[in-house]
């Protein structure tokens, strides 16, 4: 019976202990299926970051406490050119610029400290070359402890290229600007200064910092006119006044008040809306000084010469009458009409003759400069015979010209016959060279006169072998009372007015005059008038 029991409860016991084995199989089999649905989950988590991970164009990185790298993903290859195996236990200072090295050290103390503070440095790529990075990172703290780093870095050097080129482009402006001899001026709509160039501070004696953000219209105009330039200035805001491309405006300089010329344009944003204006300055003070004394001096010209001509018109007049009577008086004398007069006395009337008539050619000569710049000489347009003219003037001036023993001789283009011209106008002119010919020719000389026929002009040419003329004083030959030899002991008589009446009356023909010049060689004053017909 005792046996019987305990084969029975042995029995019991086994089954028991069956059941505990298969129970604990299935929570083992539970178990060891959980794990493998955890580990596969783990895995594909894993895969799932570690693909995004080394697919990442920013470096992920982590340091020790001692600074060497514990991590780092593939991206590192794109930015220096080292794998991460070449990477991986080097200390991260190998890979900074030296002169940075200081400067990182300091952020990452204060990263250690709590203090988030993201920093760019410049690290030094495989091959050498400079590259920059921005790096943000944050303490690995473990109960308490540090462990090290785990940081962010960002390849910057595209960024980096454009911020160069765009400091390099607003440099170079700034230098266009300042270069400029001229105020350079932004204004936004309120009028306060958002720009403004070296010159301008100049102009003010202010240094850039403390002309920005203040207002243009109390800065640059006296207190009565501030408000309303300010008032202008919104109506034009506001759309109620045109816009001034150009303007002139007294501004209030460290210097006192200056005249200005100001050229504007107006600063619009992407929707075509009015920001502000951008504004050239030009100081036109001593210019409109000059101005004003041009006019000034203009009024005391004008004045000057109405004066002299009223002047010269009325002594000239007035001299006239007398000296015909000392001409007339003499001429009688030297006739023997009031009495035998001897062989001496001829001599001396022959002076006062000669003197007599020099002083009324002189005398017609300026009543009638006086009567061309008042406008009161016109032509008297008549046909007439040059050829006649030309035997008039000859038998005028051969007799001079035989006294100095010079060459005389005219030629004549047989193809002129009759022009018409003013007769007696022509006529003076081409006598006055003929007679400074002579004048400035030595004796012996020669002088010849040509008249020729060009198309439709007529050509007049009066050569010598004379003084001649420098350069330099040719151009004050034809400016009345005008003498290139002006000293009280000068060789040559005249008052200076033959030219420049010959210049006046060739004009009024519409032609001009020219010369031709060399030292010691001789003169060929020349003058061309146009061929008149009744259809011109």
């Amino acid at each position: 019976m005792i046996a019987k029991e305990n084969t029975l409860g042995k029995k019991n016991r086994e089954q028991n202990h069956h059941e505990l084995v298969k129970e604990l199989n299935g929570k083992i089999a539970d178990l060891t299926a959980r794990l493998e649905v955890a580990e596969s989950k783990l895995k594909d988590t894993e895969e799932f970051y570690c693909e995004r991970l080394n697919n990442l164009n920013d470096v992920l990185f982590s340091v020790d406490t001692e600074g060497f790298f514990t991590y780092i993903n593939p991206a590192i290859e794109n930015i220096t050119g080292y794998s991460i195996e070449e990477v991986l236990g080097t200390h991260f200072t190998k890979h900074v610029h030296p002169d940075d090295i200081c400067g990182l050290l300091d952020d990452i103390e204060k990263t250690v400290s709590g203090k988030h503070k993201p920093y760019m440095f410049r690290i030094v790529k495989k091959d050498g070359a400079i590259s920059y990075v921005h790096t943000t990172s944050r303490p690995i703290v473990i109960n308490g402890e540090l462990k090290g780093i785990n940081g962010l870095m960002v390849d910057i050097a595209r960024l980096k290229q454009v911020e160069v080129r765009l400091k390099e482009e607003r440099d170079r402006a700034q230098n266009y600007l300042d270069i400029v001899g001229v105020i350079i001026l932004a204004i936004d709509t309120e009028g306060n200064i958002k720009l403004i160039n070296k010159k301008g501070c100049e102009i003010f004696g202010k240094e850039e910092c403390h002309l920005i953000s203040s207002n243009w219209f109390d800065l640059a105009y006296p207190d009565e006119e501030k408000e309303v330039w300010k008032k202008d200035y919104n109506s034009f805001i506001q759309g109620k006044e045109a816009f001034k491309p150009y303007f002139e405006a007294t501004i209030q300089t460290k210097d006192g008040e200056r005249i200005f010329a100001w050229h504007n344009r107006c600063i619009n944003d992407k929707d075509g809306n009015i920001t502000g204006v951008l504004s050239s300055g030009n100081d036109i003070t001593e210019r409109k000084k000059a101005e004003q004394a041009l006019v000034f001096a203009k009024l005391i010209s004008e004045n000057a010469n109405r004066t002299k001509r009223q002047f010269l018109s009325n002594i000239s007049h007035e001299l006239r009458t007398p000296l015909n009577l000392i001409i007339g008086y003499s001429d009688l004398l030297y006739e023997d009409y009031v009495g035998t007069t001897t062989k001496e006395q001829k001599e001396y009337l022959e002076v006062v003759k000669r003197s007599g008539n020099r002083l009324l050619l002189l005398l017609n000569s300026m009543i009638e400069l006086s009567a061309i710049e008042e406008g009161k000489v016109e032509l008297n347009l008549k046909d007439f015979s040059v050829p006649v003219i030309l035997k008039d003037i000859k038998n005028s001036t051969l007799p001079m010209a035989k006294k100095k023993h010079i060459d005389l001789q005219f030629c004549i283009d047989e193809n002129i016959k009759t022009i018409k011209a003013d007769k007696n106008k022509f006529k003076t002119v081409l006598y006055n060279l003929i007679n400074n010919a002579i004048k400035f020719t030595n004796e012996c000389g020669n002088i010849k006169v040509d008249i020729t026929k060009d198309r439709q002009m007529i050509n007049v040419s009066v050569k010598d072998d004379g003084i001649g003329i420098k350069q330099e004083n040719i151009e004050k030959l034809f400016q009345p009372f005008s003498q290139i030899d002006s000293s009280l002991n000068r060789k040559f008589e005249g008052a200076g007015l033959g030219l420049s009446i010959v210049k006046e009356f060739v004009e009024m023909h519409g032609g001009n005059v020219n010369v031709e010049s060399e030292i010691n060689k001789g003169s060929n004053f020349s003058f061309t008038i146009p061929l008149l017909n009744e259809n011109n």
